[in-house]
């Protein structure tokens, strides 16, 4: 039967589509004119950027909380308290440590929620899932669109892997983070003179 035959399904036509618009991407960890660092968390759960001090990184695992520091791309702070009293999975909030103490810094992750997807320079990510189970993440620089053929080549393929647990900018744009259960990527944009 013909509308059983996948060469003749609508379906099957945009999925091959989408992929090539994938595939006319840069397939680079890291895009042009930033800098990454990786760091080992275990059982990572949940991140969130500071709205007060945007460099500034909550990270959530099994093990407690902990601050990076994007412009250092540095670890400073960590709490081991693993009570959880400081944590809402409902609200999506977590309370920071250190520096971040007093401050109620809004999360993502395994509950759900999520970091801005754009910043202020016209850079962007893009979620896709054309080969699902693998997941592409799709840097947009300057205004850029995976979407339109003749701008795929200036866009950078930064992940492709089965799982992502978060993603996003900070709220000054100046950083972005890329998450697993158990590692995350942090991006800083570097100074141009």
């Amino acid at each position: 039967m013909k509308f059983f035959n996948k060469n003749n399904n609508p379906e099957h036509e945009n999925r091959l589509r989408l992929q090539k618009l994938v595939d006319n991407a840069e397939k680079s960890d890291i895009p042009n004119g930033w800098k990454k660092e990786t760091f080992a968390i275990g059982g990572l759960s949940e991140v969130g950027f500071s709205k007060n001090y945007p460099e500034l990184l909550l990270v959530i695992s099994s093990q407690g909380r902990g601050i990076i520091d994007c412009s250092k791309l540095e670890l400073t702070d960590r709490n081991d308290n693993t009570d959880f009293d400081w944590f809402n999975s409902y609200e999506l909030w977590s309370m920071g440590i250190g520096k971040l103490a007093n401050e109620k810094i809004s999360i993502g992750g395994l509950c759900g929620g999520g970091l801005p997807l754009l910043n202020q320079f016209g850079d962007g990510i893009q979620y896709m899932a054309t080969e699902w189970p693998i997941i592409d993440l799709i840097f947009e620089p300057n205004f850029k669109s995976i979407y339109k053929e003749e701008d795929g080549k200036d866009c950078f393929r930064i992940f492709h892997d089965y799982e992502i647990r978060a993603y996003g900018f900070s709220y000054n744009g100046e950083y972005f983070i890329t998450a697993t259960s158990s590692e995350i990527n942090v991006y800083r944009k570097e100074k141009t003179v």
